[in-house]
């Protein structure tokens, strides 16, 4: 089903919704808009700028590897 196929249903669908449901997902629309990087604080933006540094630098452990060191607890 492509795009345009389920915003329709989704559109047909929304038509039957309660009140209750609709405010919920008024709510998820809003806060899905929010700028969420903004709200970080000033340790968790510089956090990130060192992970983007380490990603542009090449210094990445591989998921495989990370498995492998934590495969004990999982």
């Amino acid at each position: 089903m492509n795009l345009v196929t389920r915003k329709s249903n989704f559109i047909q669908e929304l038509s039957n919704i309660d009140e209750s449901l609709l405010e919920k997902l008024e709510l998820l629309v809003k806060a899905s808009k929010k700028d969420w990087y903004s709200e970080l604080s000033a340790q968790e933006k510089e956090e990130i700028e060192i992970g983007i540094s380490q990603a542009d630098n090449n210094e990445l452990v591989s998921h495989s590897a990370v498995m492998d060191k934590f495969k004990k607890w999982h």
